[in-house]
This record gives structure tokens, sequence and C-alpha cells, in this order.
């Protein structure tokens, strides 16, 4: 099952308490007599056998039958962890086997393996109908978030549902995004919206169009650039006219068997306008304008014109910085700003006074606009990176990819002049933009 089931997992501790209460004592008795040979088949080499040990495990709804179904999540095969998954789940209508699952879950986001052990009990968890499970667990995932670091273990369970690609992972991402840390956090948000758009079943369309109305910017971008891609409807950003399509289509719509990708973001359009070519739906965007020796002359004349109208065409509900960069890092404001037609006046000031000047420090440069609470940063260079504080082009590859992992911005890349398709520039832009949810633009000169 992919994911779910990468980290080994010591379940020495493992207590469950019995699963209905009320059962009858010769039904304990006969899994005590069944125990031992389930254990083996459970050891064997195997698959049929394992398999045919967790079909028998099916009849055992007890803490000890759960507790062998639990260590069988971490089989080495694949079709043993989904079996050993999908019978666990069908446990999850019980209190008190929900309870000891959350404790569990409680140990494991302290494991080092950013929230892969704790993903497949948070996902059973959260696919109960037990209301007080779902407050608990729902509790327990904001908590987890608010920690150090804990936003990765939440971003990883939407991650891992996502990879699943089945229909029973779609309500436990609709509970998902019932939590604060959905409302809250814009990574959760695309994430949840990524994991909807890798399972390719007729469920996680209906809750994809539920979400809807929740999703702004850069995610409602993802959601529709989804759906258009799969419905081939046409609806943009009109989220009542895709929740009116769907109440009418749902009985009827079949999901395409193969869905054609089209390059992220032509699939719609922006009506808040582009940036060399470059859709801009984000609410918080960051520009960053190389200034360095090379952009003298005609280059960062029109680097400046191209830039000064797309801040002038910003909606009045976006909110925007200004970074640039040659030998050193210059912000316009440390926060970003409203884009009120006085703050765009004071950015195009600030835009136009920029003189060139030698070095470019890319990395620098992107390291600021991260500070910034963004959606977006559009980066535009003509220059390998020389100077700052990493300058090879894939060392700050892999630095700001794995700075993104818990934030999840796209990273619009525009390449001025960037040589021949190939040259060291045009693949350190588009390799930047390809691993961090954004597009690449060659701009000749």
């Amino acid at each position: 099952m992919h994911a779910f089931f990468r980290q080994a997992w010591v379940a020495s501790t493992f207590a469950l308490v019995a699963i209905q209460p009320c059962l009858a004592v010769d039904r304990v008795e006969e899994f005590d007599k069944a125990r031992r040979s389930l254990q083996q088949q459970l050891r064997s080499k195997q698959t049929s056998h394992r398999l045919a040990a967790l079909k028998k495990l099916q009849e055992f709804p007890i803490a000890d039958g759960a507790k062998l179904l639990y260590n069988s999540l971490y089989d080495p095969t694949e079709e043993v962890r989904e079996s050993a998954y999908r019978t666990l789940l069908s446990l999850n209508g019980n209190q008190e086997v929900c309870d000891t699952l959350l404790l569990l879950a409680k140990k494991a986001v302290h494991q080092k393996d950013n929230g892969l052990s704790a993903a497949p009990l948070l996902a059973i968890l959260l696919s109960s109908s037990l209301p007080p499970v779902e407050r608990e667990t729902k509790a327990f995932l904001e908590k987890t978030a608010e920690a150090k670091n804990g936003i990765i273990v939440v971003l990883t369970l939407a991650d891992v549902l996502g990879e699943h690609q089945d229909a029973i992972d779609v309500p436990p991402l609709a509970k998902l995004a019932q939590t604060k840390v959905f409302a809250n956090q814009f990574a959760l948000r695309r994430a949840v919206v990524h994991a909807l758009s890798l399972i390719p079943k007729n469920e996680a369309i209906g809750a994809m169009v539920d979400l809807m109305d929740s999703l702004k910017g850069e995610v409602q971008a993802d959601a529709v650039e989804h759906l258009t891609q799969v419905t081939q409807q046409i609806f943009g950003m009109e989220t009542a006219a895709w929740q009116q399509w769907w109440t009418d289509a749902k009985d009827t719509f079949e999901y395409p068997a193969h869905t054609v990708r089209k390059p992220y973001r032509t699939a719609i359009t922006s009506d808040t306008g582009y940036y060399y070519g470059l859709p801009l739906f984000a609410e918080r965007l960051v520009f960053v304008l190389d200034t360095s020796g090379s952009m003298t002359g005609l280059r960062i004349a029109a680097a400046k014109r191209e830039l000064v109208k797309a801040i002038n065409n910003l909606p009045i509900y976006a909110s925007f910085g200004v970074v640039v960069f040659n030998g050193d890092v210059d912000v316009w404001h440390r926060q970003l700003v409203p884009a009120t037609v006085q703050s765009k006046k004071a950015a195009v000031l600030f835009v136009n006074s920029q003189a060139t000047r030698s070095n470019t420090a890319s990395y620098d440069a992107l390291e600021a606009a991260f500070d910034f609470d963004t959606e977006a940063i559009y980066f535009l260079s003509d220059g390998e990176p020389h100077g700052g504080k990493i300058s090879a082009p894939s060392d700050i590859v892999f630095a700001i990819t794995a700075a993104n992992k818990a934030r999840r911005i796209s990273l619009y890349t525009i390449g001025v002049g960037a040589g021949f398709p190939g040259s060291q520039l045009d693949v350190f832009l588009k390799t930047l933009a390809e691993q961090n949810l954004g597009l690449y633009r060659r701009v000749d000169e």
C-alpha cells in the first residue's frame, strides 16, 4: 500500500482491548486454539498462506486478532499489507479499538520518518464514523500541526492517502479538510487537493467539487486545473457552476480510464493577469527580479516594464512583495502589502529605481522570498548563480526544494537570455520550477 507501510513498526507494546466486550467466551477460546497456527501462517514465506491467515482473522474481531492484523500492516508484500489495512479499517467502528489506535498514533508521530508510521493509524481513525473518534482525531492532528515540524506529519498523511489512489482514501481526506489545520495552512490545502487529484474515482471528483467554496488562489487553480482535465468541462473558477454540474452529472459521469495530463497550468486561464505569460492565480505572491550587471540595458528595461505591468494588474484582494538582487538582496517591504492603488505606485517607484550591479546571489534572493507568507514566487534571472550563501545550481535546487516540502509554494521561473536549451542556466531554472509546483518560461531577450 505504497507509503503507508514503508517504515517497519515494532508492536511489542501493542495491546488492544476486546473489540466486542460481550463476545462469547467460546469465541475467544476458539481464537486461542487457532493462534499458533495463525502466527505460523503469518510468518510463512508464502504470500498465499499469509493472506489465508488474514482472511481467517476476520472471524475474530477481538484484541489479539487485531494485534496480528496491525503487525501485518508492515508485511513485505503489498497485497498482504493491503488486506490487513482493509480488514483493520472494518474495525474502526469500535470505540475501544480506535482509542488504542489513537494512542499508537501519538507514539508514532515521534518516529523519525516524517509521519509514515502514523499515517495508516490516522487514516483508519479519520475513516471512522464514530463522532468521538472524529473529534479526538481532528484535535490530535491540530495539536500535532502546531508542534515544531508537526505539519510535515499531517502533510505526509495527505500525501500517502493520495498515493494509494483508492476510493477508500476519499473519506479521510474529506475529514482532513474539515480541520482547523486545513483552514489555516496553505500547504495542507494544497496537499489535500493534490491527493484527491491522484485518486481516479468519482468520489474524489465529488469531494473536490465540495471543497471549491473553501479554496482560493493557487489551490483553487490546482482544483480547477484537475477538474477541467478530467471532466472536459470549462467552468473556470465558477464554483457554483462546478457544483451544479456535479449535481446533474454525478450519477452518470464515468471517470476516464486514461486521463491525458496537459502541462501544468494550461487547462485554465487566469482572470487576474500574467507575468511573462505565466498565470497569476495566487492571492499572496512575491516577485524576485535579477538586477545583476548582465541585465544592464534592454534586458532590465524590459524586465521592469513587465513587472510593472504585472503589479498594476493585480486584483485588490491580492497581497504582494518585491525582492531585487545582484550580489546583495534588497526587499521592498518585509511583509506582503495589499495591492491597493497607493501600494502599487510605491512598488513601481521601487522597481524603476533599481540599478544593476555585479554578481547574482540567486539563493539569497530565493531565501528572502521564502521569508514571506506566500503562495507563489516569480523568480526572474538572466545568469547562473554567482555569489551568496550557495552558488552551485544543483545545491540551490536541493536546498529550496527541501525548504518547500512543508510550504508547497509555487515557484515560477523566467530565464532571460538563458542560452540554448540544456544550458546550465536553462536546466537550473527549469528544474527549480518543476520540483516546486511551478512553470518555467524562456525569454530570448
